[in-house]
């Protein structure tokens, strides 16, 4: 993939009700293998609480994509070419608001996953066991989202 591209949705996954609108996470995925990065869109598109607004390629395209779509979560591979997936992390943890990182490799080596920790990544996810880790990790991204909103509102 060569560019950033924002996905069209199609109607059946757009939200049905207000309430679900507010709970459907604004997602942005990275990753430098395109057939790797169409099945994790793919995937994504079928979570209730993921809105897919983009995709890119490297960690440049991620955080110009950030900063243009204001996401609340990425789910960004860990090696890339150019800017990795680590450094982008640290990048993007220094935002305001900072979006929720999922990092994923098919590395799942306790010093990777230290070096996601460290980066301020919320996540890390092994790609050979998305599908199984995924739905745990998303849960917790929403557990969290949802109560910083209630420490901002109260």
């Amino acid at each position: 993939m060569a560019a950033s591209s924002e996905l069209a949705l199609s109607s059946a996954t757009l939200p049905t009700a207000l309430g679900q609108a507010s709970k459907r996470m604004r997602t942005v995925v990275v990753d430098d293998s395109e057939t790797f990065l169409k099945v994790i869109c793919h995937l994504l598109d079928l979570e209730n609480l993921i809105d897919l607004v983009a995709a890119a390629c490297d960690g440049v395209e991620a955080i110009d994509t950030v900063i243009r779509l204001k996401p609340a979560l990425v789910v960004m591979d860990v090696c890339m070419p150019g800017l990795d997936g680590l450094s982008a992390a640290s990048l993007l943890a220094e935002m305001s608001p900072a979006p929720a990182v999922i990092l994923m490799s098919s590395d799942d080596s306790p010093q990777l996953r230290a070096a996601c920790e460290r980066a301020g990544a919320f996540a890390f996810v092994h790609k050979e066991n998305f599908r199984q880790e995924f739905e745990a990790v998303l849960e917790r991204v929403a557990q969290a989202r949802d109560a910083q909103w209630v420490r901002e509102t109260a």
